[in-house]
């Protein structure tokens, strides 16, 4: 007796669509991470080397705020990068990076502009259709 042979995703069926594993979440998965993070930092490049920084960000409302230290003179317009993440383990390894542009609030904060938003939770890898 012949038996069917798997396809890539597993799948016995010739019409299943391939799958892949995925690690991307949404922001709202994250939300209680974006919201109060344990931890923030802040990428950018500075006399054309690469810098990085601790800062408090977060998400609010719709609106990614960045509070600079003190001694960080990043200046209005730069482009930078927000990582906010947290988790010891590698399936409690989650978190977000933002990719944008970085402008003054007027409130002594700092507004990152997104042009790229990037989710991730390993904790909720799960096959989806390609």
């Amino acid at each position: 007796m012949d038996r069917p042979s798997l396809d890539e995703a597993g799948s016995t069926d010739p019409q299943a669509a391939p799958k892949r594993i995925t690690r991307t979440v949404s922001l709202e998965d994250l939300a209680d991470l974006v919201m109060a993070p344990p931890s923030a930092y802040l990428a950018y490049v500075s006399d054309g080397a690469p810098q990085a920084i601790r800062v408090a960000g977060r998400l609010d409302g719709k609106r990614w705020m960045v509070a600079l230290p003190p001694d960080a003179s990043i200046p209005d317009g730069a482009p930078a990068v927000l990582l906010i993440d947290d988790g010891e383990f590698y399936f409690e390894l989650r978190g977000v990076r933002v990719r944008g542009t970085l402008h003054e609030t007027g409130d002594g904060t700092r507004e990152l502009v997104p042009e790229t938003i990037t989710t991730w939770d390993y904790g909720s890898m799960r096959k989806v259709a390609s």
